[in-house]
């Protein structure tokens, strides 16, 4: 019974044995070793019979096709029967494009191979999947984001075809807007370098919303071709923007004014311009544009958002006041003075006094006694105050030099017993008027302010109306008494020569304090208005060091002539960020540029544009032979704008 149960056993291990030892492969190997096998499918299964070249039976099927079948079959041998079999010749062209990642669909997702494969209509098309086959590595677990590329890739025609074989990285916006991406390359063919900078703006432009923002974008270059591509060479995307909002003004802008200028006119005063726009024509604001060129005002409008207003509002008063107090003038009198009145009296004061109206304007914009008699007696109120408002600052700078002259002491002197101010000023002329102090109005000294006891006299006069002696009246008076004194005391020696000598030094003296005075004023007065339109530009910007950095470099529209080499210096993201508020306003969302993450064999990929790749990067990059970063940032935008459709793709 022992000896029964151990044949048993026998037996049964020698039919495993058996059977173990001459079992079939089942499937085609990934890697297979073509060396010593020869496949049949039959069914789902592949079975290995002697091994035999087939090479010359599949050229004797494909003549045609002779280099590819010998080159698929020697590389991939019982993958390319196994494919040939089921799919032939696109089967293996497909195999020969994407290589091991066609074998990964052949074997997982059939369906996607099946889809691909009758794609393959002509050679573009085999050339456009060559080139993406590592994106598709990149997509091996992304079975939706995969099959929305199959079936878009099967719906471009021949021509675009071609078009995306040529240039690989267009395939997402060819897929975006197959027809305008088409004419635009179609039209830039011939200009290698308008093509790249064309392509640059379109790639630049997010793909993530659908095809409503690249719409935009060929609609402008569509439009205004080459103004469009000089605009974005001179300025960046904020220049292409421009011309999408204002491409009927710039194209109607003339030969005299430069494009350059005329985007920063634009630029600066858009809010304007878009106010103009609603009620008025394009070759109507294209005029306002020549205007400013012809007056020679392009920096000062291009300066300040209310620089071109101030100038068609108020006409030659605003261009003498621009002329005169640059584009700060606007500033101060749209954004301090609301009331139409008062407004017009300060535009008038800029046009007439320029700079130093300008920091009175800006120095007492809320107060209430400047602001009245600013209305009752206009620009007239100007000189005066200002005058005694650089007394303080006439005074310190006296007290800070270590040397004086003689004049200078005696100047000191006078101001610091004075007490005068713009504050004391203003209160003079809303209580007494104007004539008040229309003596401080002059620039030039009087002869008859030398005569003896002339500022006695004077001081006498203000008395006797009433009116409140300044306390520089009462300086100059009681220096003109010392003197008087002096007469007195030279006649009462009976010496009059010593009369005629004291007469010659008092006119001396009181003409070199008061030369010194309004000589070291001006001087003071000086630095004072350029403190005072800072703080008044600094207000107006609501942002100080940003203002302070612009005015150091020479105001805004010096800023923006050198824009051209900022962008040579920006990074990709940051062009894109700078950009972003006045593209969008033209209706474009503009790309994010973040980091793209991709799973391939368990490991996490991350793709990103070098921080470091500027302005040209962009097109260069969808320009070129191989598909690169800038092509498979935007394949991901596009593939983010269907994602909401995607779940309807079935296998």
């Amino acid at each position: 019974m022992k000896r029964m149960f151990a044949a048993v056993l026998l037996l049964a291990a020698l039919g495993i044995l058996f059977k173990l030892t001459f079992k079939g492969a089942a499937r085609p190997s990934l890697n297979p070793n073509p060396a010593h096998a020869d496949a049949r499918k039959v069914g789902n299964e592949v079975e290995v019979g002697p091994v035999v070249d087939q090479t010359a039976e599949l050229v004797a099927r494909y003549p045609k096709s002779a280099p590819l079948v010998k080159r698929v079959y020697d590389e991939y041998r019982l993958n390319a029967l196994a494919i040939e079999r089921t799919d032939g010749l696109r089967g293996l062209t497909l195999l020969d494009k994407l290589g091991i990642e066609a074998i990964y669909l052949y074997e997982k997702h059939p369906s996607d191979f099946r889809r691909l494969r009758d794609t393959l209509s002509d050679d573009a098309a085999a050339d456009l999947i060559f080139h993406w086959r590592e994106y598709f590595g990149d997509k091996r677990t992304d079975a939706t984001d995969r099959r929305i590329i199959i079936a878009e890739v099967g719906r471009l025609n021949p021509e675009q075809r071609r078009l995306a074989a040529k240039y690989p990285n267009v395939l997402p916006l060819l897929m975006t807007e197959p027809e305008g991406v088409t004419e635009l390359v179609s039209r830039w063919g011939g200009d290698e370098k308008g093509l790249i900078d064309a392509l640059a703006i379109l790639g630049f432009v997010t793909l993530e919303n659908g095809h409503a923002d690249l719409r935009s974008a060929l609609r402008a270059i569509d439009l205004h071709g080459p103004i469009a591509i000089e605009s974005f060479r001179l300025q960046g995307l904020d220049g292409f923007a421009l011309v999408a909002l204002y491409g009927p003004v710039l194209d109607l802008r003339g030969r005299a004014l430069p494009l350059d200028q005329a985007l920063i006119l634009l630029r600066v005063n858009s809010g304007y311009v878009d106010e103009l726009l609603r009620s008025h024509r394009p070759e109507t604001v294209a005029q306002h544009l020549q205007h400013v060129a012809g007056a020679g005002l392009v920096k000062e409008v291009g300066g300040s958002p209310n620089a071109l207003r101030l100038f068609v509002e108020y006409g030659k008063i605003g261009e003498n006041a621009l002329r005169k107090a640059g584009s700060d003038a606007a500033d101060v009198i749209y954004e301090s003075y609301t009331d139409p009145t008062l407004r017009n009296q300060a535009a008038a004061a800029l046009a007439e006094h320029g700079a130093m109206a300008l920091a009175m304007l800006e120095k007492y914009a809320v107060d209430p006694d400047f602001r009245e008699i600013l209305r009752t007696h206009g620009p007239a109120v100007i000189p005066p105050i200002a005058q005694t408002d650089a007394s303080p600052a006439t005074l310190a700078l006296l007290r800070s030099k270590p040397d004086l002259s003689w004049k200078e002491w005696l100047a000191k002197g006078v101001l610091s017993a004075s007490k005068d101010n713009g504050q004391a000023t203003i209160r003079m002329i809303k209580k007494d008027g104007l004539e008040r102090v229309a003596s401080l109005n002059s620039s030039e000294i009087e002869y008859y302010q030398f005569l003896p006891l002339y500022d006695l006299v004077h001081l006498g006069t203000v008395l006797s109306r009433g009116q409140s002696p300044t306390g520089g009246e009462w300086s100059w008076a009681f220096l003109d008494g010392c003197f008087v004194v002096a007469d007195v005391l030279s006649l009462a020696a009976a010496q009059p020569e010593g009369a005629a000598a004291a007469e010659a030094a008092r006119t001396e003296v009181k003409s070199a304090v008061k030369g010194a005075t309004k000589a070291i004023g001006a001087e003071a007065a000086e630095e004072a208005t350029e403190t005072v339109v800072r703080r008044g530009s600094e207000i107006a910007s609501r942002g100080l060091s940003r203002w302070w950095v612009v005015k150091a470099s020479g105001g805004a529209y010096q800023v923006l002539k050198r824009v051209p080499e900022a962008l040579e210096k920006l990074s990709v993201e940051q062009i894109a960020d700078l950009g972003r508020a006045l593209c969008l306003k033209a209706g474009m969302h503009l790309s994010t540029w973040s980091p793209m993450r991709f799973l391939r064999n368990g490991v996490e990929i991350i793709r990103q544009v070098p921080r470091e790749k500027g302005l040209k990067y962009v097109g260069l990059q969808l320009t070129q032979a191989a598909v690169g970063l800038v092509g498979v940032q935007k394949m991901e935008e596009y593939l983010k704008s269907k994602h909401p459709q995607a779940e309807h793709v079935n296998d």
